[in-house]
């Protein structure tokens, strides 16, 4: 299996080349292929409107994904229709948020920061409330109730995919869940302003030794 990865994530695996071989973007790629890895170049937005609309359209997309999982006959859900596209759909919505908190980190325009940090909100709210799409829940469950043998890998995202149910409080009555859901959404929204405050501190710290 060929796995993605950023390309700001994955330099590191040309430590084993020498820094004279490496010299365009096609001897990165070389390098990650003998990593069985596949390297993109991460395509940045370059307005405050356009990290909105790639948030807006990340959710609109992963909405789909999430219904068309959801519509599932019970029937004929596998493993590959349930748990590894709810795992596809994770891993591109990680992306977009990730190149979302590095703007609201990094950029240098206010403006640019602060569209950022709405869209990881947006985000960070979405991707809470995938846990409580109880349509996908029972196409996900209807896969773990036919007692799959899987092993390694595949055994592992099962499990850990119905545990992050349970943890997420799927099991508790429906008032207790929604509790449990806008608590996760308010510590999330809690967990950007903190590293955001962080970022735009301008107060001067005085060491004296």
């Amino acid at each position: 299996m060929n796995f993605r990865y950023s390309l700001l994530l994955i330099l590191g695996l040309a430590i084993g080349a020498r820094a004279e071989d490496l010299k365009s973007i096609d001897s990165f790629r070389d390098a990650g292929a003998k990593a069985n890895a596949q390297l993109t170049i991460p395509d940045w937005q370059q307005t405050p409107e356009a990290v909105e609309a790639s948030a807006k359209e990340t959710i609109k997309k992963g909405n789909a994904a999430l219904d068309a999982v959801g519509k599932l006959d019970p029937k004929k859900v596998t493993l590959q229709n349930t748990v590894v596209a709810l795992d596809d759909l994770a891993y591109e919505v990680n992306n977009v948020a990730n190149k979302a908190t590095i703007i609201k980190e990094a950029n240098t325009d206010p403006k640019m920061r602060a569209a950022a940090e709405n869209a990881v909100k947006a985000l960070n709210d979405w991707f809470v409330g995938i846990d409580y799409r109880e349509d996908v829940y029972k196409s996900i469950k209807a896969f773990a109730d036919t007692n799959p043998q899987l092993t390694g890998e595949d055994k592992k995202l099962l499990d850990e995919t119905m545990r992050d149910y349970r943890r997420a409080g799927l099991a508790l009555p429906p008032a207790k869940r929604k509790e449990v859901e806008q608590l996760r959404k308010q510590l999330a929204r809690f967990g950007t302003d903190f590293s955001s405050n962080i970022a735009n501190a301008k107060r001067a710290v005085v060491f004296t030794k």
